[in-house]
């Protein structure tokens, strides 16, 4: 079993044509932001990531904590590294 969570940004009264979004030229693809206005590229493998940040890395990759004992809530970094498929968030629920 798999629980994310996180606390995205109120998107029920957003509206995406008053954004302006940054370009991005991302070398391992991209996902939409939280409100569904921007891309946002994904973390690649070996990249740093901050879950606090909800940093996705590539599919099979989790953002890993360089410290077992940090604190993601304290904006602790990790790195993206593979995980065997049958570990990885793929197949997690976000709650939000």
């Amino acid at each position: 079993t798999c629980v994310l969570c996180t606390s995205p940004p109120y998107c029920a009264n957003f509206d995406c044509a008053a954004v302006t979004c940054n370009a991005v030229n991302c070398k391992c693809g991209t996902y939409e932001d939280a409100c569904g206005c921007c891309d946002v590229c994904y973390k690649c493998p070996g990249e740093v990531c901050v879950p606090l940040y909800n940093h996705r890395c590539t599919e099979h990759h989790d953002c890993v904590l360089d410290n077992s004992n940090a604190r993601i809530e304290f904006g602790s970094r990790g790195t993206c590294k593979h995980v065997p498929q049958e570990h990885d968030n793929t197949n997690c629920t976000e709650i939000h």
